[in-house]
């Protein structure tokens, strides 16, 4: 797996109170692989480890970019072997979303 840093953006995301935002922001601190993030205009860039993704990290991103309506589509680049029995089945939500 690549070790080089991928740079994720979430855009326009939407907080609807000071607590939801601090939610945000925990959640992308608590998942390992990510090593950083910092926002710029109206788009935050996350910044991940890729040989640190493991399955729970990306469940995690995963849930966090469905809750706040984060493109999916970028999450496809972390797909995998050991992954693509949960993360590739085409009945999940967030298939079409992730995949296409």
């Amino acid at each position: 797996m690549n070790a080089n840093p991928v740079s994720l953006e979430a855009t326009g995301v939407r907080f609807y109170s000071q607590n939801d935002e601090s939610v945000f922001f925990k959640w992308l601190r608590d998942i390992p692989c990510v090593e950083k993030f910092e926002g710029r205009g109206l788009t935050l860039y996350i910044t991940v480890l890729p040989n640190l993704v493991d399955e729970d990290s990306l469940r995690e991103l995963l849930a966090l970019f469905c809750r706040y309506g984060v493109e999916k589509r970028q999450l496809a680049q972390f797909d995998r072997v050991e992954f693509s029995e949960w993360f590739r089945n085409p009945n999940a939500f967030w298939h079409v979303e992730v995949f296409g």
